[in-house]
């Protein structure tokens, strides 16, 4: 089943971009804009994009919420 909200171009060519980050902050609520914010701060922290691990269950409850299944 297909995302309900997609991720914009801007987003995609952001340096923190992780497609399973993106579905774990949509699915715990946040817009796009906020989760750009988020990734605008971590970068000037130096942070590195998050990857989630796709077993995990906090990111398999995340994905749920936004496909439905």
């Amino acid at each position: 089943m297909a995302l309900s909200v997609r991720p914009t171009t801007a987003m995609k060519n952001h340096p923190m971009w992780s497609q399973t980050d993106f579905e774990y902050l949509r699915g715990k609520g946040y817009s796009n804009r906020q989760v750009l914010e988020f990734w605008n701060r971590d970068l000037r922290l130096g942070c590195k994009p998050v990857n989630w691990k796709l077993t995990d269950c906090k990111y398999q409850t995340s994905l749920r919420r936004i496909t439905r299944r």
